[in-house]
């Protein structure tokens, strides 16, 4: 799922990109309008796991994406 989420095969999401793939992917309209709840997920997640690539503290790596979809649920 981790690869329908992310649409240019970089390893990252980005915010943008968790929010499209809550609606396109997911299909989940409820949840797609409840931006504050999205955001606290995407925060919470990109935290979790201690990587050394440059960009994993911005950005949600595959190994976090499992705690995203936790906090989103």
């Amino acid at each position: 799922m981790f690869n329908y989420f992310d649409p240019n095969s970089n390893g990252y999401l980005s915010l943008a990109e968790i929010d499209k793939g809550i609606r396109d992917v997911l299909q989940l309209d409820e949840l797609f309008s409840c931006k504050k709840p999205i955001m606290r997920a995407y925060q919470a997640a990109k935290n979790c796991v201690k990587t050394k690539n440059k960009h994993g503290g911005d950005y949600i790596e595959r190994v976090e994406f499992r705690f995203l979809l936790l906090y989103l649920r």
